[in-house]
């Protein structure tokens, strides 16, 4: 059984460094058992955070663009 918690806690952590630039997820719960531990704007559509579970939040890869990023909310020009 101590295993089992050590791997979920171990999963949680990769996930918490693969998602720690994405500008869609805002939180990351600490707690291994919970089933929907990270708090995402992507999928609300608005400002407000869903919860969703760790496989959701991967499956989206937003992760992966973290050098593709907009500047937010809007970058100066020089004209």
């Amino acid at each position: 059984m101590e295993e089992i918690v050590r791997l979920k806690q171990t999963m949680l952590d990769v996930t918490h460094e693969l998602i720690s630039g994405c500008r869609f997820c805002v939180h990351i719960a600490s707690d291994s058992d919970d089933r929907t531990p990270v708090h995402c704007v992507k999928y609300s559509g608005c400002a407000i955070p869903v919860q969703i579970n760790t496989a959701t939040c991967l499956s989206c890869q937003e992760y992966k663009r973290i050098g593709t990023r907009p500047n937010w909310p809007y970058t100066a020009s020089g004209s």
